[in-house]
C-alpha cells in the first residue's frame, strides 16, 4: 500500500503538468526564433547566368529593402550589399584583414555620417556572382559593417535595373569577364 496521500499525488501531477507546459512554451519559442531568422535573413544572389549574349545577376530584394550578392576580393569570399550611393567598393577593416588586403594609402572619405578616415587600396580583383572585375580600388573604412558595399566603380561597368522587387546587374560589352 502506498504512503502517498491524495494531496501529495495531486501536487506531483500538477508539477509534471507545469513541466510539460513549460517545455511546450520553450519549444514554441525556439521554433518561432528559427522561423523568424529564416524569414528575415537577407536574400543573397550568387550566380550570373547568360541571357542574350550577356551575363546577368538577378538579386531579389531582402526584407530589409537591400540587395545582396555573394562575391570575393582577391579570391576571398565577401558578401556585398549593392550601394548605388557609394562611389567605390568599401569594406570594414576586419574584412580587409580577413581577405589579406595589402596596406593602402591614407584617404579621407565622405560618408553618410560625415568625413571618415581610411585607406584606398588600388588594383584589386573583385568578383560578384561569377563576374570578375580587375583593377578595382577598394576603400577600407572603419565601421562599414560585416558586409562590403558594392559601389559605383563596379556598378558603372554594368547595366543596373530595378523592377518587381529585383535588381538586375547585366554586363556591358567587355566590362567584366566570366570565371
Amino acid at each position: 500500500m502506498s504512503n502517498a496521500t491524495p494531496r501529495s499525488k495531486r501536487h506531483a501531477a500538477t508539477g509534471k503538468a507545469n513541466i510539460l507546459y513549460l517545455l511546450f512554451w520553450v519549444s514554441l519559442a525556439i521554433v518561432a526564433y528559427f522561423g523568424m531568422n529564416a524569414l528575415t535573413a537577407p536574400k543573397i544572389a550568387n550566380v550570373a547566368v547568360e541571357k542574350n549574349g550577356a551575363m546577368e545577376i538577378v538579386i531579389p530584394r531582402s526584407r530589409n529593402g537591400h540587395y545582396f550578392v555573394e562575391g570575393s576580393i582577391n579570391g576571398y569570399a565577401v558578401t556585398f550589399m549593392v550601394d548605388t550611393g557609394a562611389s567605390t567598393v568599401a569594406i570594414d577593416k576586419q574584412i580587409a584583414r580577413a581577405v589579406n588586403l595589402p596596406k593602402g594609402f591614407p584617404t579621407t572619405f565622405s560618408t553618410a555620417s560625415g568625413k571618415a578616415p581610411g585607406e584606398t587600396v588600388p588594383r584589386q580583383r573583385v568578383s560578384i556572382g561569377g563576374l570578375r572585375f580587375d583593377d578595382v580600388s577598394i576603400a577600407v573604412i572603419d565601421g562599414v559593417g560585416d558586409v562590403g558595399l558594392l559601389g559605383q566603380n563596379i556598378l558603372r561597368r554594368l547595366e543596373v535595373t530595378q523592377s518587381n522587387d529585383q535588381l538586375t546587374l547585366r554586363t556591358k560589352s567587355s566590362s567584366a569577364s566570366s570565371r
